[in-house]
C-alpha cells in the first residue's frame, strides 16, 4: 500500500526560514505561518538549521504539537488552531479527495510504498494468510520461484487426503498448466507474489 513518508518532508540541513519543512517551502499558505508561530512558541531558532536544533522539533514539525493552540495571522486576519503536523495535512488532503494539482503532485511526491501492517504485504485476508499447505503458508508458496512452485505444485497429491484431493484436484492442474507454459518460456525465477518487495 501508499502512504506519506515522513522522511521525504523534512530537510534537517536547513532552517525553517529557508524551506525546511519541504511541503510547504515556496509557498506563502496558511502552514508556513503557523510554522513560524509555533517556531516562536516552543523556541525553534526559525533561522539555525533543524540539524542543529532539538531533535524534538522536527518530529514535531512531522506529527504536529498537542499541548497548546498556536496563534498566528494570516491574510492580516488573526486565526488560533493546534498545529497537526506535515504528515497529517498531506494525509488529509489526501483522504478528502483534493482535486488540487499542485496538493496531488505533492501527495505523490511525499508518498511511498509500504507494507500492510495487518496482510505483512500479501496482500491477504487475516484469515487466508493463516491456512498451510505442507507448512507453508500461502504468501510464502507464491513467493517461490516459478521452478520452485511447479514442484511444490506437482508434489501436493503425495500429501493431501482423500477429500482435499477430490476438492484441489481441478485448481491444482488448472495452476500446474500455467506454471509449465511459464517455466517453458523461460520464466523459470520469476515470483508470482512479489507485493512485499516493492
Amino acid at each position: 500500500m501508499i502512504d506519506i513518508d515522513p522522511a521525504r518532508m523534512i530537510a534537517s540541513e536547513l532552517s525553517l526560514k529557508h524551506g525546511a519543512v519541504l511541503l510547504w517551502a515556496g509557498t506563502i499558505c496558511a502552514p508556513v505561518f503557523k510554522i513560524k508561530a509555533l517556531a516562536k512558541m516552543i523556541g525553534i531558532d526559525y533561522e539555525k538549521p533543524l540539524a542543529e536544533q532539538d531533535r524534538r522539533f522536527m518530529d514535531i514539525l512531522l506529527y504536529g504539537y498537542e499541548k497548546e493552540p498556536v496563534s498566528y495571522v494570516y491574510k492580516k486576519k488573526q486565526a488560533t488552531s493546534f498545529y497537526r503536523g506535515c504528515v497529517a495535512d498531506l494525509r488529509y488532503m489526501r483522504d478528502a479527495g483534493t482535486k488540487s494539482k499542485g496538493n496531488i503532485r505533492a501527495i505523490r511526491f511525499f508518498s511511498k510504498q509500504v507494507q500492510c501492517e495487518v496482510c505483512n504485504g500479501s496482500k491477504m485476508a487475516p484469515e487466508l494468510s493463516a491456512i498451510t499447505i505442507q507448512g507453508r503458508s500461502i504468501a510464502d508458496t507464491l513467493r517461490l520461484p516459478i521452478r520452485e512452485l511447479l514442484l511444490f505444485i506437482q508434489s501436493l497429491p503425495h500429501s493431501l487426503d482423500v477429500h482435499e484431493l477430490k476438492v484441489s484436484n481441478q485448481v491444482k492442474d488448472e495452476i500446474e498448466l500455467r506454471l509449465i507454459y511459464l517455466n517453458k518460456i523461460g520464466l523459470q525465477s520469476l515470483m508470482i507474489h512479489e507485493g512485499d518487495k516493492a
